[in-house]
């Protein structure tokens, strides 16, 4: 029902605000509520934990505050879901291909299309993401889902319904590795 994107800076948070609402339809639902918002936390950003509580406070925030007000707090209490994607840093572990974006690594370009305001263009792995992990809003009403917007997550089994706990990990169970 809603995306929320934290990115690293003021000029990528205008530029996955625009992109995001003219890919609406094909990677995010129609509908959903677009918000991105920028670490603006001084010294070295404020962790994934308290980064990931700050960026959801500017996201209410501004959402609150647009031309369309929309209340974030309000549509979790009413069902609604909300997926997170942090997206700061500046792709090391991607590297060489941030580079070719500015480092701006959820941008880089995978090989499928969307339309992007009347033009096609490639599809960027923050979009995918936000397309591969959009299945997981019906099994989490009332929920906020927080990924990293640079990796593409491929579920490989179902699973149940959220809400028994207050935290969900998603993860693959394997064997520790031994010596």
């Amino acid at each position: 029902d809603a995306v929320i994107v934290c990115t690293s800076n003021a000029a990528q948070e205008s530029y996955w605000q625009t992109r995001l609402e003219h890919t609406r339809g094909q990677a995010a639902k129609a509908a959903a509520v677009i918000v991105c918002v920028h670490e603006d936390w001084n010294g070295d950003g404020a962790g994934n934990g308290l980064g990931t509580l700050y960026a959801y406070a500017k996201a209410r925030d501004k959402a609150k505050n647009a031309s369309e007000s929309v209340d974030l707090d309000a549509l979790l209490a009413s069902g609604g879901s909300i997926g997170m994607y942090h997206t700061a840093g500046k792709g090391t572990r991607l590297a060489p291909l941030p580079g070719s974006e500015n480092n701006n690594k959820p941008g880089v370009k995978l090989p499928s299309l969307v339309d992007v305001n009347g033009a096609t263009e490639n599809l960027t792995i923050l979009e995918a993401v936000i397309r591969q992990t959009g299945r997981y809003a019906s099994e989490r009403p009332g929920r906020c889902s927080v990924f990293w917007g640079d990796q593409i997550f491929v579920p490989s089994a179902g699973h149940g319904a959220s809400g028994a706990h207050h935290a969900d990990i998603l993860a693959v169970m394997g064997p520790m590795p031994t010596a």
